[in-house]
């Protein structure tokens, strides 16, 4: 691992000592808490492999996440394991400054990361990019009729057949509308 990297915290001025020219970022870091529902990544472990390019105030980060997850499938609730390859292209910005000498609208700040005066934090990206990547409820196949197809049937749309003959009471008047 790089010296000049701890914790995904890369000092700013090791990003900016190149000028415009990029710096490679490559490792692999283990974070707790990588879990949505029941499927979570494995041991938190994400390969980080990304390219951080200073552009005035602010720096692009553009490369790709790589990681595995493992989950149970929503049907049979068997052991479900997949693998996510996201690319990511954020920019960061510095906290409570300006950006092309106007100040940061507050509806954009969602749209930007934050990094201070010291170094420039790589966590919450990573975070954000694999949590919101994750199978809330995987299949471990298009074509699983679960563990008691008999008793719960699956339909083409999967859902249940017995709700879809019933309907809801509250919902007839717009059912007519259909017609």
């Amino acid at each position: 691992m790089d010296t000049e990297i701890e914790n995904l915290r890369i000092a700013l001025a090791t990003v900016r000592r190149g000028g415009e020219k990029p710096r490679e970022i490559s490792l692999t870091t283990s974070l707790t808490d990588l879990q949505i529902g029941l499927s979570k990544i494995n041991d938190g472990r994400v390969e980080v492999n990304i390219q951080l390019i200073p552009d005035g105030n602010k720096v692009n980060a553009q490369g790709t996440l790589l990681a595995e997850w493992t989950g149970e499938c929503r049907r049979c609730l068997e052991p479900v394991q997949g693998e996510l390859e996201l690319n990511v292209n954020e920019s960061f910005v510095e906290e409570e400054k300006t950006f092309d000498n106007q100040e940061i609208e507050v509806s954009e700040k969602a749209d930007f990361y934050f990094f201070d005066e010291l170094d420039l934090n790589l966590e919450p990206l990573v975070r954000d990019a694999v949590l919101l990547a994750l199978p809330l409820s995987p299949l471990c196949d298009s074509s699983c009729q679960g563990s008691e197809p008999e008793k719960f049937p699956v339909t083409e749309n999967g859902g249940n057949s017995q709700n879809e003959e019933k309907g809801d009471p509250r919902w007839a008047v717009l059912d007519r509308l259909k017609e």
